[in-house]
């Protein structure tokens, strides 16, 4: 493992070491399985096993630092995070499970995981196995999960032996599901360097622990392989990636090189309105042909973004139907506005747009087509029309195409992920004040309470760096609620404040507030949420049945981590002001009447997407 030339200590990449302070901030154990040495610049997974407890608060807590979830299915209890480092051009995975079980399909699973976790040792800021155990997982995942010791595994298997004996406790669980003498004759095989024999050994361990429970084991390996073929998706709706420039801007090859580079599910849509088709002589033709033909790909192509998103699949879109609202797009005729309108319509809008700025000149000399004043005009268009669009951002495409691409998966990560920065780049000295006023920023929900200064802060849910450190300013010995389903919370505060919440770590956190102490629950409406309160109205409803008064509901405009003004849902004038703003948006309008009808039917607490429910435990 690469050590750090000042404290000697092993290196550990920004975002991993993030991932474990996050785990231990939860007071819940949890253990690296293997890799230690590997940490750095990890070239493979990063295999991490947590107590079950964990998992209610696990996306959110990941999520908080830039990792975000891919769900396949068909792989027993693993969850795979994936984060990406601009700073080394690296893409990280953590594989994270509950439960410790062996074989190609998760099929035969044990009750280790318990046993694992409170013998775990600490080796400076990782949590290990106890070495014994280490060692006999290293030994039963190379002989039950890969069936043999393939010569580069040989010298970490007999590292194993070494430490190994068959007094230990898992060797004596696979001499009761193996037979006695089991674990010793693996540890001779291995000290002995008799690895041809290996494959004989895994098959008739392999056998035999399906033979033992064979109906269980070969339906949890159907069901598992089957699942499998279903393709890995990210948590909820996709992101809908659209790229716009002119011709030679490099759309194609950023959009290409983006779906090779990602290792999470992508889909490519072009979304050409006017390109050559080999119907286009016949269609010009016809009245209404050409319009036609722009109509069908505007559909075509929106449908096909959509399905991908709903998926759960990055849709990388090649060129956007925003085209139609070019200076120049549109000619005199009424029926060509129309037509133009209808296109952005019917094509699914993107959630972010890269708009990509190269010179016209620049552009003239990669493919020789049109002129370069002629591209520099469609440049300037592009760049004032970016100006309009939610969601745009601008990136210098001048540069060479792996810098391009690399800023393009630096944006487009941060958007999926708006816990990632990069923990590997330093703050510069003279952006200091800058960095404090960016965390004060995030604490404008005190606003919201009467306590100016808090004595004691306690939080928990989604919780990303930033933030804490924002706390952490407010209150040096901030603490972090742990979300459990037995015992209570050690300490009692004046203040907590919730992200993103379940109802299990509600109930802990009320607990723990002071009498006439605080909490603030920044929340998100989901009507598909399993258990707890959909809507900010439910989460009002829980305060009250958990006894706090003086409850409020603030409304996020515009969202949970950057609200433009946190408005008071009970304050009809204040709402009403807040969507008079919305109507230059896009849809904007619509979205404004649609909020004024639940206003007027008392259901905005049920509508509003995302907000702040505070209240205030009584003294007594």
């Amino acid at each position: 493992m690469t050590a750090d030339p000042h404290t000697g200590r092993s290196a550990v990449h920004p975002t991993v070491a993030k991932a474990f302070h996050a785990l231990d901030e939860t007071g819940l154990p949890w253990v690296l399985l293997r890799g230690e040495d590997d940490l750095a610049l990890p070239s493979g997974d990063v295999d991490i096993l947590v107590a079950r407890e964990l998992l209610p608060v696990l996306d959110g807590l990941m999520n908080g630092i830039g990792l975000c979830r891919v769900h396949a299915t068909g792989h027993g209890s693993h969850r795979f995070y994936f984060g990406y480092s601009d700073s080394g051009e690296l893409w990280l995975k953590l594989d994270i499970v509950t439960e410790i079980s062996f074989g190609p399909f998760q099929q035969w699973r044990t009750p280790l995981a318990q046993g694992c976790l409170e013998r775990r040792v600490r080796t400076g800021e990782l949590w290990m196995p106890a070495p014994a155990d280490q060692a006999w997982l290293q030994l039963l995942h190379l002989t039950l999960d890969k069936g043999e010791i393939q010569p580069q595994r040989q010298e970490a298997a007999r590292a194993a032996a070494a430490v190994a004996s068959p007094a230990d406790r898992i060797a004596r669980y696979l001499d009761q599901r193996s037979g006695a003498g089991t674990a010793a004759e693996l540890l001779d095989l291995v000290r002995a360097g008799r690895f041809d024999e290996a494959p004989a050994l895994a098959a008739g361990l392999r056998s035999g622990w399906t033979s033992a429970a064979p109906l269980r084991t070969r339906t949890l390996a159907l069901t598992n392989r089957a699942l499998r073929q279903l393709s890995p998706r990210l948590r909820g709706r996709g992101l809908v990636v659209g790229v716009m420039a002119p011709d030679g801007a490099g759309k194609t090859t950023l959009l290409h090189g983006l779906r090779a580079d990602f290792p999470i599910p992508t889909a490519y849509v072009y979304m050409g309105l006017w390109g050559a088709g080999p119907w286009d002589s016949w269609l010009h033709r016809v009245p209404g042909g050409r319009t036609g033909k722009k109509m069908y790909r505007a559909l075509k192509g929106g449908m096909a973004a959509r399905y991908h998103r709903v998926r759960g699949r990055v849709v990388l879109m090649d060129r956007v139907a925003y085209d139609a609202l070019l200076p120049g797009a549109a000619d005199s005729k009424p029926k060509t506005g129309v037509s133009n309108s209808l296109a952005v319509r019917l094509a699914a809008a993107p959630d972010l747009l890269l708009v990509l700025d190269v010179p016209g000149e620049v552009m003239f000399s990669r493919k020789g087509e049109h002129t370069a004043e002629i591209l520099e005009t469609w440049r300037q268009s592009y760049l004032q029309l970016a100006d309009r669009l939610p969601g745009s951002s601008i990136l210098d495409a001048a540069q060479p195409l792996d810098l391009v691409q690399r800023l393009a998966t630096k944006t487009v990560w941060g958007r999926m992920c708006p816990g990632t920065p990069d923990a590997s780049e330093a703050v510069p000295a003279g952006e200091a004040a800058a960095l404090s006023l960016h965390l004060w920023r995030l604490l404008d929900w005190r606003f919201l309470v009467p306590v100016l200064q808090p004595r004691s802060v306690g939080y928990g849910g989604s919780v990303g760096p930033d933030l804490m450190a924002a706390l952490h300013l407010l209150d040096p010995d901030a603490a972090r609620i742990p979300s459990r389903r037995n015992g209570t919370t050690d300490g009692s505060f004046e203040v907590v404040l919730l992200r993103e919440p379940d109802l299990q770590l509600f109930e802990q956190a009320a607990a723990a507030v002071q009498p006439g102490g605080w909490m603030c629950a920044q929340v998100k409406r989901s009507f598909l949420r399993r258990t707890g309160p959909r809507t900010l109205a439910g989460w009002k409803r829980t305060f009250k049945r958990r006894g706090f008064d003086d409850i409020s509901v603030h409304w996020h405009a515009t969202t949970l981590d950057s609200p433009g003004r946190l408005v008071p849902t009970a304050s009809a004038t204040a709402v009403l002001d807040t969507l008079s703003l919305h109507k230059g948006v896009r849809f904007g309008l619509a979205k404004a009447v649609m909020a004024r009808f639940a206003l007027v039917l008392r259901l905005f607490d049920v509508a509003v997407p995302e907000g702040t429910v505070t209240g205030r435990r009584p003294e007594s």
